[in-house]
């Protein structure tokens, strides 16, 4: 059984595509937050955290044609967040975005309705905008936590999709062959 793994691990080295994915989501992240902190007396947030979220999605491995479609929809949805609380559903942008890049399966959009759902809560429960800093915390965990649950999703569609041969049993820590634990296929010296 081969194990499952994130898309485009193949095309790098373990240390660059972690490199790659460290550096993408952190530009992201500073990006949307430098976005957030914009205000009246801080206008220079608003030209750098749009620059380095683009930067942020340019960085990050997978399909450049996917990482290209999905920049123009980021960089709005963190601009509609300087609106305030009532505007926290664009993280549902955000997330979508991210699980088009992370070449998620349709079954793991169904996470999108957390932000949503979130952004109802927030919008029934902030009414002035010295809240802003908990429509983005809660914004920002909850989409966390919904990336996590996608991959979740795409790692039991993919065991499911792809069954152990008969005799062989696949646990949640099971490495087949492979006691390492190590994805890496290696040929051996008859191949």
């Amino acid at each position: 059984m081969t194990l499952w793994r994130e898309p485009d691990t193949r095309r790098h080295t373990p240390a660059v595509y972690r490199a790659r994915l460290t550096l993408g989501v952190s530009a992201i992240a500073l990006g949307v937050a430098a976005t957030n902190l914009t205000s009246t007396y801080s206008l220079f947030f608003l030209a750098i955290g749009p620059a380095v979220q683009l930067l942020g999605w340019l960085a990050l491995p997978g399909a450049l044609w996917r990482r290209l479609l999905v920049i123009l929809p980021a960089e709005i949805a963190a601009l509609t967040l300087l609106a305030g609380p009532d505007f926290t559903g664009a993280f549902a942008v955000l997330l979508a975005c991210w699980l088009f890049v992370r070449h998620r399966p349709g079954i793991s959009y169904l996470v999108l309705l957390a932000p949503v759902v979130v952004s109802f809560a927030l919008k029934l429960s902030l009414h002035n905008s010295s809240q802003n800093w908990v429509g983005d915390v809660a914004g920002s965990v909850t989409v966390i936590a919904a990336a996590w649950v996608a991959r979740a999703l795409a790692r039991r569609r993919w065991a499911r999709l792809n069954p152990p041969p008969a005799g062989e049993t696949a646990g949640t820590g099971d490495t087949g062959d492979n006691p390492s634990g190590s994805t890496r296929q290696t040929p051996s010296r008859a191949e």
